[in-house]
């Protein structure tokens, strides 16, 4: 399993049990250093346990007694990583909050020891990052890690006709760790 963590909170944002699918702005182009990750609901809590005999041992468990109130709809990524939903005033806080956000990741790459064509290349991509996220503002959606540290985020836009949003994440910001 892979877990990548936010290299500034050290945070734990996505793994690789979420499939990443590349990323297109409007016009159809890919708009590198940008991956995102679609979300679903699912229940949480209770007691049932599948152990893939289907209904073999009878009855339809909704039929057979009340509602389990311990069982509740979550996102299985905002709750696989604890994220909490906070706000951006405008796009144009959301462009300085990029730009801190860009000279921050480059600083801990530096402080990393990070090759400099790499760091090069993340460079590269912040333009057309900051691009998509800023043109699409007002149907974003903006998450804190577990550590609520705010110089690090999480972006979600909901598809047109979706219940769930899919999750975007910059993924200069992120180191992997293979467990």
């Amino acid at each position: 399993m892979i877990v990548y963590r936010d290299i500034i909170s050290g945070d734990e944002m996505l793994s690789d049990a979420y499939a990443l699918k590349e990323v297109f702005d409007a016009d159809g182009n890919k708009v590198e250093g940008i991956m995102c990750c679609e979300s679903k609901m699912i229940n949480k809590g209770g007691d049932d346990v599948d152990i893939g005999c289907g209904n073999s041992f009878g009855g339809d468990a909704a039929e057979d007694g009340p509602v389990d109130d311990s069982v509740q709809k979550v996102n299985n990524v905002i709750d696989g990583f604890q994220y909490t939903e906070t706000s951006v005033g405008s796009a144009i806080d959301l462009k300085g909050f990029l730009k801190d956000y860009f000279n921050a990741i480059v600083l801990k790459l530096r402080e990393m020891k990070t090759p400099k064509e790499e760091i090069q290349a993340f460079k590269a991509t912040c333009p057309l990052v900051a691009t998509f996220l800023i043109k699409n503002f007002k149907e974003l959606q903006f998450y804190l890690g577990p550590s609520f540290c705010p110089e690090s985020m999480v972006f979600s836009i909901y598809p047109d006709g979706a219940v769930t949003p899919n999750f975007y994440f910059i993924m200069g910001g992120f180191k992997s760790e293979k467990f």
